[in-house]
């Protein structure tokens, strides 16, 4: 197990920051917090990187880090504000009325089937994300399914209503 030096981890981190992001945006939804997400994030991926076996798992790593420091944010967030005084910021998408569908859509499934079908569309293979999500294989794959059923359904309600 060798320490990753310092510009391979730099290049790493560069590599999965849009992807990052929009994990972190996708648990917490306040750009602010998900900033602070992936500095904490990065952080102690640095102080950690010895401890990462593969360099071909670090995304998967980074992101385990990144959700495991959005929850924590999310945890000490809810202790401080009442759910009503949260200011919600806008979400990180063209304002179209298309793309205002699709995200009211993603809203509406859970969380775990948004990240598991966000993971995918940014290319992340199911075992990827198996690992970065902490489940088995076969749980990503049915959390994907389900999400792509439900959004299908949700748009069609949309269209037809």
């Amino acid at each position: 197990m060798a320490v990753i030096h310092d510009d391979v981890f730099v290049e790493e981190i560069r590599n999965v920051k849009k992807t990052a992001f929009g994990v972190a945006y996708l648990i917490l939804k306040n750009t602010y917090d998900c900033e602070d997400a992936m500095s904490a994030a990065i952080v102690k991926a640095y102080e950690h990187r010895g401890k990462l076996q593969k360099r071909d798992s670090f995304r998967a790593w980074f992101l385990r880090i990144l959700r495991n420091e959005a929850y924590t944010i999310l945890r000490e967030r809810r202790k401080v504000f009442e759910t009503d005084e949260i200011s919600e910021q806008p979400a990180p998408f063209p304002d179209t009325a298309q793309n205002l569908d699709l995200y009211d859509a993603l809203m509406q499934i859970s969380e775990d089937q948004r990240n598991a079908l966000y993971l995918k569309q940014e290319g992340y293979t199911t075992e990827e994300i198996a690992v970065t999500m902490n489940i088995p294989v076969g749980t990503v794959k049915s959390r994907i399914f389900r999400a792509k059923e439900a959004l299908r359904r949700i748009l069609e309600e949309t269209d037809n209503g």
